[in-house]
């Protein structure tokens, strides 16, 4: 099992965390102090999770005293319990990543990285992650910033689904609480959700169904047209003195008249 030690600052506790586990610790104030992993199966695959993904938490803490925050909400009236409280509203968790996905810079973004310790977005820790989210509930390209998807809810019907190998990760049973997670550890930057009359983003949980444009084919009455000759798929016909080949599964037969779509007799300049 991989594991890395782990400080508590308030009783000086100091714990070999699986690294697994290591991101619920700095959310509760823990500090690593070793940031070499003890590795005992060095078959890593591409899920492993390394140390130096998750180094965004100092920057937010160093920032936080400088950050800007808006609406009537201080810094001191924050609290992460309010915002993990508003995230339970589905309409402001889809609110929420749509508002981490905006503070990240365009070539954040574009690469899925977190290069810039400002404090803003999404942390290193869950830079892809938290796109994906974004672009879920945007409808974005992340790289061309351009609308290219329909805008859908994390609990669309088809969400749980394209989420699975995140929600796999980390042992969530659906996209919305995966995104829950990522949004309360980023809880800082939340606090205009959490605003009295603060709606969300109301977005479609289904497909939106598509209209049916079918309408029924036009027949034309061919009957009286000499039958010529027949060979694989075509049919040729005597029509008012011209010799035509027509698709044989064109061909219908109701009532004792022999029909052809009108289409095909536009087509073939037989009206």
């Amino acid at each position: 099992m991989n594991t890395i030690k782990m400080l508590n600052p308030e009783t000086s506790e100091t714990l070999d965390i699986p690294a697994v586990r290591m991101t619920d610790y700095l959310v509760e104030g823990w500090m690593i102090t070793d940031n070499v992993l003890e590795v005992e199966d060095q078959d890593l695959d591409e899920e492993t999770y390394f140390p130096e993904d998750v180094d965004a938490i100092e920057a937010i803490d160093r920032d936080y005293e400088s950050a800007v925050f808006e609406d009537e909400y201080t810094a001191a009236e924050l609290t992460k319990e309010a915002v993990v409280s508003a995230l339970l509203d589905i309409n402001k968790l889809n609110s929420a990543v749509a508002i981490l996905g905006d503070l990240q810079t365009e070539d954040e973004l574009a690469s899925g990285v977190t290069s810039h310790q400002n404090g803003q977005g999404f942390s290193a820790a869950y830079s892809r992650t938290g796109r994906r989210l974004w672009q879920w509930v945007t409808g974005k390209d992340a790289k061309t910033m351009e609308e290219r998807w329909d805008k859908k809810c994390l609990t669309h019907v088809r969400a749980d689904a394209s989420f699975q190998r995140q929600t796999r990760n980390y042992d969530f049973d659906t996209a919305a609480d995966l995104a829950r997670h990522v949004c309360s550890f980023h809880w800082r930057q939340l606090a205009s959700i959490t605003n009295a009359g603060f709606v969300g983003m109301v977005l479609p949980k289904a497909d939106e169904r598509k209209k049916n444009d079918f309408k029924p084919s036009k027949w034309m009455d061919i009957t009286g047209a000499k039958v010529v000759e027949i060979r694989g798929g075509g049919t040729q016909i005597l029509w008012d003195s011209r010799k035509i080949w027509l698709p044989t599964s064109q061909f219908k037969n109701a009532n004792g008249k022999m029909s052809i779509p009108m289409w095909l007799a536009q087509k073939n300049d037989m009206v």
